[in-house]
């Protein structure tokens, strides 16, 4: 063999050794896609939940799925029943639930839409109400009012109580119905409310109820 012929073969077993290293190293454009759909942040998650749902509605029942969802509030209470998705942000998941019924095209939010906010005011507008209805005990069990804030125009109630986290209880339905009774419309707020939901002590849903 001469002096040229052994480069040649010296430089095609460099070159078949290259190959068989990229063959068996790790992808270098970054994590399967597994890890990164995992790793997507809660809010992304639940928009994206909420828009397969709401697709699911619009192409089952066509355009008129937009105003019944909306004007009627049926993302909202569809989020109620949407498992851990729509409950690690239940306002992205309405928003998603919005923008798939009326068949428009993903807008992933760039952060967190549910937005709470503790009203102190309205709980005592609440235990003023029972106690003229003679409910005083009841509504005691009530800690805490929150603001849940979903879309620009729709928002849920929370009571956290001091019942006992699990199952709903008699106590914890009674206060969902009390609360509904006692809604006056808007409360002094701009928007729709569209669900009352009971907290137990530790903060999990016992019941829900549309306002």
């Amino acid at each position: 063999m001469n002096q040229r012929s052994g480069r040649l073969l010296g430089t095609a077993a460099a070159a078949l050794v290259g190959l068989v290293g990229c063959g068996s190293g790790a992808p270098s454009d970054g994590p399967a896609p597994e890890s990164r759909s995992s790793a997507e942040p809660a809010h992304v998650v639940a928009y994206r939940a909420g828009y397969t749902a709401g697709k699911a509605v619009y192409d089952s029942t066509g355009k008129g799925a937009a105003v019944r969802e909306t004007v009627w509030g049926g993302c909202t209470r569809r989020a109620l029943q949407a498992g851990s998705d729509a409950e690690a942000d239940r306002g992205s998941w309405v928003q998603g639930c919005l923008h798939g019924v009326a068949n428009a095209p993903e807008r992933l939010p760039t952060g967190p839409m549910t937005q709470r906010t503790p009203d102190a005011e309205m709980l005592e507008r609440f235990r003023a109400w029972a106690r003229a209805k003679g409910e005083a005990p009841q509504v005691d069990h009530a800690r805490v009012l929150t603001v849940v804030q979903l879309t620009e125009h729709d928002y849920d109630i929370e009571l956290s109580t001091d019942y006992p986290a699990g199952s709903a209880t008699p106590g914890a339905e009674s206060l969902a119905r009390s609360f509904v009774e006692s809604w006056d419309g808007d409360h002094g707020r701009a928007g729709t409310a569209r669900n009352v939901l009971v907290l137990g002590a530790d903060e999990k849903r016992l019941t829900a109820q549309r306002i």
